[in-house]
């Protein structure tokens, strides 16, 4: 039996511009005849080409956004430890004396007479918090009066974020803690840290102390037994 001879179809990637062109406006046919006719003239006359270059900056601008996101994601760098603790830097040379002179009751480290400038404190593992509320009462629980101090000679305040260990806070507490003087050299500075109980509760607390006269105690590390003995409150007379 005779059968005529079919046309083949012709391969996308051998079609001419112009094939390509009729075959854009067969498929938005449907689209393009509920457009004005000035409009549809528009395009019949090349603007087909005008509507196909803006389309084509529009989807290269697109992947370009796309790219450079994953570029620069790709390039972001995980934050270091160091880099986490360099927010919690205290310079304390930018720190003044202490602003008036002692209240009825003086702070004194080992017995010696001190002004309290700075107060850290950080919740002992991740389960607990601490709330810039609860300072004042944190503080009174581990030395009766200390926030009273704190208050009389002006303290900063800082909540720092939890802390896993004992040994690694106090760490931390001195070398971001910043002294003008070298460790070992006298000092107008002592820094006292460690672990305080406070009920149930256990919180890290770190001190920066002003002294009158220069001395060498520089770094103490407490034990939350030791806090009573070595940090005491007297009376200014006494």
């Amino acid at each position: 039996m005779f059968q005529g001879e079919s046309k083949s179809a012709v391969p996308f990637g051998q079609l001419s511009t112009e094939d390509v062109m009729e075959k854009l406006k067969q498929l938005l046919a449907p689209l393009t005849e509920t457009l004005p006719p000035g409009v549809r003239d528009f395009l019949d006359a090349g603007g087909w080409w005008l509507v196909l270059g803006v389309l084509g900056l529009v989807i290269l601008l697109v992947l370009w956004a796309i790219l450079d996101r994953a570029w620069r994601f790709f390039r972001r760098k995980p934050a270091r430890p160091e880099d986490a603790e360099r927010e919690l830097e205290e310079d304390l040379a930018s720190y003044p004396p202490p602003p008036e002179p002692p209240g009825r009751q003086a702070l004194t480290v080992y017995h010696i007479p001190v002004r309290l400038r700075l107060v850290v404190l950080a919740p002992a593992g991740t389960e607990t918090s601490v709330d810039m509320k609860e300072v004042p009462r944190l503080l009174d629980q581990v030395v009766p009066g200390l926030s009273t101090i704190a208050g009389h000679d002006q303290a900063q305040i800082r909540l720092w974020p939890a802390q896993l260990s004992q040994q690694g806070f106090a760490i931390t507490f001195q070398r971001r803690v910043e002294r003008p003087e070298q460790e070992g050299q006298p000092s107008h500075w002592s820094l006292v840290a460690g672990r305080a109980h406070v009920g149930k509760q256990s919180i890290l607390l770190g001190l920066a102390l002003w002294t009158d006269q220069p001395t060498t105690l520089d770094q103490v590390v407490l034990e939350p037994y030791q806090w009573l003995d070595v940090v005491r409150i007297k009376s200014a007379e006494a």
